[in-house]
């Protein structure tokens, strides 16, 4: 029996993600196809490695994913030692990996990486969101990324997702972004068209 689709939740002209969210979650991209959120098992690990093999462009975001089958499964390795991770399937094959990595007790970096083929229908915005929330759940103070300034969908749907750019970051080679978490964090309205 597949589960019933989840949407944001809409409660007084604002929009969020379940604070408590229990994978897996089918929901719906803007243009009404599933997809669904879960979290990462060990199982994954060999479509993971295949999608990022299949994955382009390659090492778009500061390098990454890695080129070649060692690096990747070495930095594979790294990554999913620690922190939270989430997949994407589409049609029972995974084709997203999103992931928080510990700063330090208060701080996670976020990292977000969608095949080419399920981009431009605000999944990544959605598993944007739903990170957050499992930021704050496991009770994080502040979510911290990077991201190329030209990759400006990117830029949009980190903002959509309450992502402010740091100060001093907009003309480096990299956008350092961050979200506050407190318990009033809120994306409003305008903020989730991805």
């Amino acid at each position: 029996m597949m589960p019933a689709l989840r949407r944001f939740t809409e409660v007084d002209g604002l929009i969020s993600m379940p604070r408590s969210a229990t994978y897996p979650l089918t929901l719906a991209d803007r243009c009404g196809g599933e997809f669904t959120a879960r979290c990462y098992v060990p199982e994954d690990r060999a479509e993971l490695e295949a999608m990022y093999e299949d994955f382009e462009p390659k090492r778009r975001a500061q390098g990454l994913p890695p080129e070649g089958a060692d690096q990747l499964r070495r930095w594979l390795d790294r990554v999913l030692a620690q922190g939270v991770h989430l997949v994407v399937t589409v049609e029972g094959r995974i084709q997203g990996h999103v992931m928080l990595i510990p700063l330090d007790s208060e701080v996670v970096e976020l990292a977000n990486f969608l095949h080419q083929s399920i981009r431009g229908r605000g999944i990544g915005t959605i598993m944007n969101r739903l990170i957050v929330e499992e930021a704050r759940a496991q009770g994080y103070r502040r979510v911290w990324l990077s991201v190329e300034p030209s990759n400006r969908a990117a830029l949009r749907s980190y903002r959509s997702a309450g992502f402010q750019l740091l100060p001093g970051s907009m003309w480096a080679q990299e956008v350092e972004m961050a979200l506050d978490l407190t318990p009033e964090t809120t994306v409003s309205d305008d903020e989730t068209r991805p």
